[in-house]
C-alpha cells in the first residue's frame, strides 16, 4: 500500500466514490448522513497520526472489519459525530484493536479519543443504540490511552 497525503477535499470525494460504489449491496447500511466520510476522516487522522498509509482502496465488499495492518494487530476506527462510546457490532469483533475518533462536521476534522483491544470488546455489556443492532460498547471516558497505543505501534509488543 502507497502512503499518500489527502487534504480534505480528497477525503470528502473519495468518501462519496466509496458509498457509491456500495450503494446496491446488501451489507450497506447507513446509519447515519454522509457515515463514509465520517469514518474515512477518522481513518485518514489514525493514518497521520501514526505515519501508516490510508487505505483508499473501494472494495465492493467492504474491508471486513479491518482499517490497518499494523505491528501491534489489525486496527479497525470506529468515527462518530457523538462519540461517547466505542461501539462494535456483536458477533463482529474481528480486528485486534479498535480506536474511537469523533468528527467534527463544522471543520471536517476526526480526534483520536481512545482504544480498546477486541478481546476486551468481546467481554463489553451488548445494547441497541436504536437501529437493531446489538452493539458492545465502552464508555468513552473508560477506553485506553493512544499514547499507550503509540508505544505498541511503536514497539511492536502485543498486550
Amino acid at each position: 500500500m502507497i502512503k499518500a497525503i489527502v487534504d480534505k477535499h480528497t477525503i470528502a470525494q473519495f468518501a462519496k466514490f466509496r458509498d457509491n460504489t456500495h450503494l446496491n449491496h446488501g451489507s450497506r447500511r447507513p446509519l447515519s448522513e454522509g457515515f463514509e466520510e465520517v469514518g474515512l476522516f477518522g481513518e485518514a487522522e489514525f493514518a497521520r497520526a501514526y505515519n501508516l498509509p490510508l487505505d483508499l482502496r473501494a472494495i465492493t465488499t467492504g474491508d471486513k472489519g479491518v482499517d490497518f495492518d499494523t505491528i501491534a494487530g489489525t486496527v479497525d476506527v470506529k468515527t462518530a459525530r457523538k462519540a461517547f462510546y466505542l461501539i462494535v457490532e456483536e458477533g463482529k469483533v474481528i480486528a485486534d484493536i479498535y480506536v474511537l475518533a469523533s468528527f467534527n462536521n463544522e471543520s471536517k476534522t476526526a480526534h483520536l479519543i481512545g482504544w480498546e483491544y477486541g478481546g476486551e470488546m468481546k467481554k463489553c455489556p451488548v445494547k441497541d443504540f436504536g437501529y437493531g443492532i446489538r452493539n458492545h460498547y465502552k464508555s468513552a471516558s473508560k477506553l485506553r490511552k493512544m499514547s499507550e497505543l503509540w508505544l505498541l505501534l511503536k514497539g511492536g509488543s502485543n498486550g
